[in-house]
């Protein structure tokens, strides 16, 4: 048990240090940092309870709903237009590929395929 810490503490640092984490580290903080990105997130973020109001209070297919629907669509595109938060959006794609990638070494052996076949 002690060499599985061991070596989770070993994998735990690695990842850490990767690059790709690293960099998603200081995007994140140039983007908390980005007043323009944040109004956007703010905007996008009232949007978003909107578009849940109107949906909860009229039906989905009413005129309500469709303007809250194009205004958090607006806001979205306006948001993602901000170079900060389409970089740490990048970096965040890899990050996620690498998890994946992560995952499914340590656990394929759990895969649809195996997992009838695990005898408790």
């Amino acid at each position: 048990m002690e060499k599985l810490l061991q070596l989770s503490y070993e994998l735990k640092h690695l990842i850490d240090s990767d690059e790709r984490i690293v960099l998603l580290n200081k995007l994140e903080e140039e983007l908390n940092n980005d007043q323009t990105a944040m109004a956007k997130a703010y905007k996008k973020e009232l949007a978003i309870q909107d578009y849940e109001f109107a949906l909860n209070h009229f039906s989905k297919d009413s005129e309500n709903v469709k303007i809250a629907q194009k205004k958090l669509h607006q806001a979205k595109l306006e948001m993602d237009e901000v170079d900060s938060v389409r970089h740490y959006l990048d970096a965040y794609s890899k990050v996620r590929n690498l998890y994946f990638d992560i995952n499914n070494i340590l656990f394929s052996f759990l895969n649809e395929n195996n997992c009838g076949a695990i005898k408790k």
